[in-house]
């Protein structure tokens, strides 16, 4: 299947190769291309293009673009750094519509190359060609055995060996230590292509490309920083509507965001929580490793289309009690469940299995199920039997040893496997000379470890459970607002009272309050808003004000509010910090309290995020982030991923969750619109009542 990649057609599945500069100089590049195209069966017109040779690798070698006998759908700049720019130039100057350059020596040396590579860019500007590159090791099509690369891969193997997951790196290293050992393990990628600097084409257009080729599965990448967030989420979510999986490795996501410390945020957000936040609003998967990525992409390749679980119980065999016990552990590291099978499933399995087999969950077949020729016989229908129970969403089939009569129990592994609609996942310790390869030519990606096996699952249900959540980016839910009105040019620390005002302006509920800046005041402001009342100092020179003393909870009377400010007063002459009055706020008791928060990310926007709040925010550090706005749906799935509230629902009911909900999504619309290139807006608690949500305490910083 040669596929469709869109716009990058040529580029990915080229009809004609031109290779310029190649030679049959020893350590020559494009030499070596060549006659990689030639060793891999590449079907299509290849060119060498270079003056004053006459062939290369044995065939005609022309002098000039001009010369060829028609235009290539690829051109491979097979040149030095310094001689790039005037090659592009041919390219387009001959309406080549793809080309490669290889080249080291631009953006990611020094200034010289980094000027090099503008040249580069604005050479492209304007025009049609697309270019991958510079500093890359190329792309390979298995389907086709396009090599459009230098890499010693091809001088190691005789064929490739294709398959469906296709990879894009920002590393060329990385992708094809990938694709080597998808190679070694018998299963192969279809395409592997190495972005490199992405003067043209970045990581965003790859994807795109991959997810109009029906012959890839799965999409797997590679990246470090990224030329373009914005089209690099547009992409993820393009692949998310097409039920084509992702499976991302981020190198260089461990950045401590110095980003608004005075508040809690800036501590709990981070570079790494952002992309947290768009790979789960994409349902894109996150692995932390080359090997865990060969794992999750060769194991979804594996799955029959749409084969996804329903959720996070999964279904342990085992061959002996201590895999299924140690199992039964890893599942819960990865948020999976081990329930009990039905009993109807039981009574079902009992008369068929070995006597000594235990069918709870996880399942002990013994050794003797396949050893003792009956049970051996009777074990595809016990199998069967097991798959079929209803509370479970996954199998993990863990397998060791039986020699000889291992490939028997494959041919069994391989009927339930096509008989299912649950994913089932098979782990296999010790196997047998030649068992993994022969699972391989099925199209299996079976591992040599359990965990390996249920860590893999465990990415498959967190993936099909991203699927069915509702976080969505919402732009267009974006509410205009009058920030100038209350926020005067300037201000860096906005203090409570005015973050309250703007909080009230948008609809939102806030606890009652006022500003007093005298005793007299903030009895007569305690009045009219009711006792009991919180004390608040206002200075912009301090936010933590808990801890320099400055806030007095649950004053019952009048004398107390007055004692109180004149004590603020004292502290603050004390600290050397200026007072600007008190905030007397009505105080809110009882109830949940979340944070909610939002800031604006240097790649992907405005980010909103509710986590626990309160005193705990910091301790519990259970804060998830969503790109802003997002509409009251995706406000009760995001408060669904909270750690807490997961191991304790009964904190919120689902009336309280459906009204944190709301303030969450009214807020995410408010912030939208917020006109700072920078900023912090943090409403710490918000409470969770019997009557409703309240805002009881906010801050808002412009830098």
């Amino acid at each position: 299947m040669n596929g469709s990649f869109g716009d990058l057609t040529p580029l990915l599945a080229p009809r004609s190769v031109a290779v310029i500069g190649a030679s049959d100089r020893e350590g020559n590049l494009g030499g070596l291309a060549v006659r990689f195209l030639a060793k891999f069966g590449y079907a299509g017109p290849v060119w060498s293009v270079n003056t004053g040779r006459a062939t290369v690798a044995g065939r005609p070698c022309f002098a000039s673009l001009n010369d060829l006998p028609t235009i290539p759908d690829l051109a491979i700049a097979a040149t030095p750094a310094e001689s790039v720019i005037a090659v592009v130039r041919d390219c387009i100057a001959a309406g080549i519509p793809a080309a490669i350059v290889w080249a080291g020596g631009f953006a990611e040396v020094d200034n010289a190359g980094r000027a090099r590579q503008r040249e580069l860019e604005e050479a492209c500007r304007g025009t049609a060609l697309k270019l991958c590159g510079p500093n890359c090791i190329g792309v390979i099509n298995t389907s086709i055995g396009l090599t459009a690369s230098f890499s010693s891969l091809m001088t190691e193997l005789d064929s490739f060996r294709p398959g469906s997951v296709s990879m894009v790196s920002q590393s060329g290293g990385t992708a094809i230590t990938a694709h080597a050992r998808a190679q070694e393990l018998g299963l192969g990628f279809r395409l592997t292509i190495s972005a490199g600097n992405e003067a043209v084409l970045g990581i965003a257009d790859y994807i795109r490309a991959l997810i109009e080729d029906d012959g890839t599965r799965v999409i797997a990448v590679y990246t470090e920083g990224l030329s373009d967030p914005p089209a690099f989420a547009a992409a993820l979510t393009a692949a998310r509507q097409r039920g084509k999986p992702v499976v991302i490795l981020k190198g260089g996501a461990t950045e401590v965001s110095g980003r608004a410390a005075l508040a809690h945020t800036g501590r709990l957000a981070g570079l790494d929580r952002t992309y947290e936040a768009i790979f789960r609003e994409c349902a894109a998967i996150r692995v932390h490793s080359t090997e865990e990525l060969l794992d999750v992409c060769l194991h979804l390749a594996a799955l029959k289309p749409e084969q996804l679980p329903a959720g996070n119980r999964v279904l342990l065999s085992t061959f002996g009690g201590g895999s299924g016990v140690i199992g039964t552990d890893q599942c819960a590291r990865e948020g999976l469940t081990v329930p009990p099978l039905d009993d109807d499933i039981r009574r079902r399995v009992q008369p068929i299995a070995s006597p000594l087999a235990s069918t709870m969950n996880p399942i002990d077949l013994t050794p003797g199920s396949m050893t003792n020729p009956k049970h051996r016989a009777n074990l595809p229908e016990v199998l069967r039997t097991l798959a079929e129970t209803s509370n479970v969403d996954s199998i993990v089939f863990m397998s060791a040893g039986f020699g000889a009569l291992a490939p028997e129990l494959v041919d069994m592994f391989e009927d339930l496997r096509q008989r299912l609609d649950k994913p089932i996942c098979l782990s296999w310790l010790s196997p047998p000379a030649g068992i993994l390869k022969r699972l391989a030519a099925r199209g299996i990606r079976a591992f040599d470890e359990h965990a390996r096996a249920i860590r893999v699952t465990g990415h498959v249900a967190r993936y099909a459970r991203d699927l069915r959540h509702r976080i969505r980016h919402r732009p267009e839910l974006t509410r205009q607002f009058s920030w100038g009105d209350f926020v005067k040019s300037g201000d860096v620390v906005v203090s409570e009272n005015i973050a309250a005002q703007i909080l009230e302006a948008a609809g939102l509920p806030v606890a009652k309050g006022r500003l007093a800046t005298s005793t007299e005041a903030a009895i007569r402001a305690a009045d009219e808003v009711g006792f009991p009342v919180v004390l608040k100092a206002i200075s912009p020179d301090i936010t933590h004000r808990a801890a320099a003393g400055l806030v007095a909870l649950n004053l019952e009377t009048a004398d107390a509010v007055a004692r109180m400010e004149q004590r603020f007063r004292a502290r603050a002459v004390e600290l050397g910090v200026g007072l600007d009055g008190v905030w007397v706020q009505h105080m809110v008791a009882g109830g949940t309290e979340l944070l909610v928060t939002a800031f604006r990310d240097r790649e992907f926007g405005v980010m909103v995020g509710c986590g626990m709040g309160g005193g705990m925010t910091e301790i519990i550090d259970d804060v998830v982030f969503a790109r802003a706005p997002i509409d009251a749906d995706g406000a009760v799935d995001l408060i669904g991923q909270l750690r807490t509230l997961n191991r304790l629902p009964h904190l919120l009911s689902d009336v309280q969750r459906a009204q944190g909900a709301d303030f969450l999504a009214r807020f995410s619309a408010l912030v939208a619109s917020v006109p700072w290139p920078s900023f912090t807006f943090e409403v710490n608690p918000i409470k969770l009542s019997a009557t409703g949500p309240i805002a009881v305490d906010g801050l808002l910083l412009t830098e």
